[in-house]
């Protein structure tokens, strides 16, 4: 075999120099690999490399590490040649990756660098401070005597009479009988308590309708102590006695408790107006434009909202 020339070999070392210049690629010192018109860099390797250990992924050794590389790389020149990039289906998921690293390094920093101040906290307490003041609330033991509707005044006075006996009697009840104990389930016309001693339970002054007549709630309110009992109370359907089981004075919730939920409250309210800010400024900078008139004569399957779906964040941002 004839051996190459060193002028041929320096010629032809020459020509391949000025070739690689001329196409403006990466110098051989750099390239690990071509692959068609994609050159394969230290760079590349290096991060291909670190990326696994940080996904704690397997390492091979380098030079099956970069076989995997090519492979790679000639898979997508294939899929490339395919058009595959062009379908909708792998459209939309390279675009939801890019969306997904648009929030957690444009979005998510902006709306994690939102804070609640102590004044602010401060403000809101006060300025709601109803919503942390319980009123003052009684617990009542209530016995009813029914009236019908349709009843003579003899039948009334019956009625009345039962109620007296039962006020009478649970004036002497022993201060450790529940409410009015025994005597409710043996008189009381209230199917609901009758059986627990007349017990009604706690309301308030400013307590939600009940099924109980106003002015016998307002005489519950009106006795002085626990162990009170009333006298016998004529209502719009029957007669009634009630008794103060217990009572607790109004209070408010001091500020150290009530804290933590003014702040996670206010700190979801501002990162949503901060998003909601976001997504408005970059809407203006893109200049959309929505052709109301056409999407109305689109056709569309009835609208299936999810109620427990949370609000998306904004997807576009405008640089400060």
């Amino acid at each position: 075999m004839k051996l190459l020339q060193p002028s041929w070999i320096a010629g032809a070392v020459l020509a391949l120099a000025v070739a690689l210049a001329g196409c403006g690629k990466k110098p051989a010192a750099d390239v690990l690999a071509r692959v068609g018109d994609k050159v394969i860099t230290v760079a590349d390797f290096k991060a291909e490399y670190q990326r696994r250990l940080e996904l704690h992924q397997s390492l091979p050794d380098r030079q099956a590490l970069l076989e995997l590389m090519v492979e790679r790389e000639t898979s997508l020149q294939q899929a490339r040649a395919a058009e595959l990039q062009n379908n909708a289906e792998v459209r939309r998921a390279c675009e939801d990756v890019l969306l997904g690293k648009f929030r957690e390094t444009q979005i998510a920093p902006k709306i994690a660098a939102v804070k609640v101040t102590p004044e602010e906290v401060q403000a809101v307490y006060e300025h709601d401070l109803a919503h942390y003041t319980q009123p003052a609330k009684v617990k009542l033991a209530i016995l009813f005597f029914a009236v019908d509707a349709k009843a003579d005044s003899n039948q009334v006075a019956t009625v009345a009479a039962r109620a007296r006996d039962a006020q009478t009697k649970a004036a002497t009840l022993p201060t450790e009988v529940r409410g009015f104990g025994q005597l409710a389930a043996e008189g009381s016309d209230d199917q609901l308590t009758r059986y627990r001693g007349g017990d009604a339970g706690w309301f308030a002054d400013d307590s939600l309708e009940t099924r109980w007549p106003k002015e016998i709630l307002a005489a519950g309110f009106a006795l002085k102590n626990s162990g009170a009992l009333s006298s016998v109370l004529r209502g719009r359907d029957g007669f009634y006695v009630v008794k103060q089981m217990d009572s607790r004075p109004a209070s408010v919730t001091p500020l150290a408790q009530a804290r933590s939920a003014i702040e996670h409250r206010l700190l979801a309210a501002k990162q949503q107006a901060v998003g909601q800010a976001l997504q408005s400024a970059a809407r203006v900078a893109a200049q959309v434009s929505i052709d109301a008139a056409l999407l109305a004569t689109v056709d569309y399957p009835k609208p299936n909202p999810d109620k427990n779906a949370p609000n998306p964040l904004p997807v576009l941002s405008v640089t400060p």
